[in-house]
């Protein structure tokens, strides 16, 4: 239903975003090839993506971010990517593996911020006041907070195209297959 575009096919400033993507990377994720149809949404997605960077989260904390709400959201293709850029940034391999088993990271500040950026996309947001004071007290702020919520965001976007569109994993991807546990 979705065509799959390169950068020759993609509207000129979606095809753009695929040039910096390509350069930052070293290759395009084949979930641009679908985001590619709106310039709206590639630009979106790599805004909030540079905008984590840039976030209170370190690197590994973005990435555990997303890769739990990627799990939560069962988006293979986002925790295959997830997992390599995990692995990048330096992630415990053991909080990586837990993640992708659904189980909590042994290690408590992983294990908390995994939960509550599951618990936000669970509950769509409606996490409760415990749970912030939870998260708040393994030693995350009020910055912290907005900051996962942004990575959900973010997640959202790239997770649901996903289901929508069913890209491939790329080759540089492929190592790091998932598949939900409940499949």
């Amino acid at each position: 239903m979705f065509q799959e575009h390169t950068r020759d096919s993609a509207p000129k400033e979606s095809a753009e975003v695929m040039k910096g993507v390509e350069q930052s990377m070293g290759f395009v994720p084949n979930l641009f090839a679908y985001l590619a149809e709106s310039p709206t949404a590639m630009k979106a997605y790599t805004q909030l993506n540079a905008l984590l960077g840039e976030s209170s989260l370190t690197p590994q904390q973005v990435q555990i971010s997303v890769l739990a709400v990627s799990v939560a959201n069962q988006c293979r293709f986002c925790v295959a990517a997830h997992s390599a850029g995990a692995t990048k940034a330096g992630v415990d391999p053991n909080t990586i593996t837990a993640l992708r088993e659904g189980r909590a990271p042994d290690n408590r500040e992983d294990a908390a911020l995994a939960d509550f950026a599951q618990s936000v996309v669970r509950e769509r947001g409606w996490v409760g006041e415990q749970k912030v004071r939870d998260f708040l007290d393994a030693g995350f702020t009020q910055a912290n907070v907005m900051d996962v919520l942004t990575a959900v965001a973010m997640k959202t976007l790239s997770n649901y195209s996903n289901h929508m569109t069913d890209p491939s994993l790329n080759p540089e991807l492929e190592p790091f297959a998932w598949e939900p546990a409940d499949t």
